[in-house]
């Protein structure tokens, strides 16, 4: 694990290869948002990203925070749900240019 004031990051490596990655950031004493969770082409839909993400979420838990993630992606999706997270809205982002 990675930590500093705002954030930490988690890690899986198989054979010395980083494959799975999870992150908070905005992170206070009363909560966290999850972000940046990802698994290597390769090695996804072997668990990599549901064991992370449940390390995680246990520590934070833990410690007493509340968690909030954002997602675009159905697959992920699936994960979270899974895992217990549910959805309270849907965002929607613009770019001026």
């Amino acid at each position: 694990m990675l930590q500093d004031q705002t954030g930490r990051t988690y890690l899986i490596q198989v054979d010395g290869k980083l494959v799975s990655t999870a992150s908070t950031t905005a992170e206070n004493k009363h909560s966290a948002m999850v972000v940046g969770v990802a698994t290597l082409e390769g090695y996804k839909r072997r668990g990599y990203a549901s064991d992370i993400m449940i390390k995680l979420c246990n520590d934070l838990l833990a410690e007493g925070k509340e968690l909030c993630l954002f997602y675009d992606n159905a697959d992920a999706g699936k994960i979270y749900k899974r895992l217990g997270f549910v959805d309270i809205g849907f965002w929607n982002m613009y770019r001026l240019e």
